[in-house]
């Protein structure tokens, strides 16, 4: 009887976590973190992708963020990257529960310099995701988009490329593998809350 209890309970908190995680946005704007479908719960819908290059048409508080991203990049440092990020409550770094400091050190020493990809990619276009009440600011832009709409036969030569530059072979593979973006990507929403600086490869 005693385990029957425990079972029922068990149930019902996975049910109500589910529910809570239905109703999270934070779910929607990186559309790497895998999702549980529940039909039943309203769930905001993103509008289609914009995309832009133009650096000043960007709302004054994420131009201001943007630049200071890259003026705390250009000292070199992941402890400045880190006291930054720990401005911002629910700021995501990595899908494993680590520290900010301890992911992005643990990458830097195998080889993967969270510092210099990110300054690369606040240098790409980027992508806007409306979600009515809210929209996000996404670079590069190729993060923002469906895994449909990287499919190479829908991609033109430059943009080829210019994801090879950014995702090497490895990368080129799980795209072709109908996965999402997999490389650096790094969202602020229209506030200026920078919302997560996320590398999966």
């Amino acid at each position: 009887m005693v385990v029957i209890q425990k079972t029922v309970l068990f149930v019902f908190s996975l049910l109500a976590l589910g529910s809570v995680s239905a109703c999270d946005l934070s779910d929607k704007i990186d559309t790497q973190k895998p999702a549980t479908p529940t039909p039943e719960a309203s769930e905001p819908v993103a509008v289609p992708t914009e995309e832009s290059d133009n650096i000043e048409a960007l709302p004054e508080p994420v131009a201001a963020k943007r630049d200071e991203i890259l003026e705390v990049l250009e000292r070199d440092s992941i402890r400045r990257l880190v006291n930054l990020a720990d401005e911002f409550e629910g700021f995501r770094s990595n899908y494993g529960g680590l520290r900010h400091y301890d992911h992005w050190y643990i990458l830097k020493r195998a080889g993967i310099d969270p510092i210099a990809a990110t300054r690369e990619i606040l240098n790409e276009p980027y992508g806007v995701k409306d979600f009515g009440a809210e929209k996000y600011y996404i670079w590069p832009a190729f993060a923002a988009r469906q895994p449909e709409e990287l499919d190479f036969s829908r991609l033109s030569f430059s943009e080829r490329a210019r994801l090879q530059e950014l995702l090497g072979e490895a990368g080129i593979e799980r795209l072709r593998n109908g996965e999402t973006y997999p490389g650096f990507r790094l969202a602020i929403r229209q506030d200026g809350a920078w919302v997560y600086l996320l590398q999966d490869n």
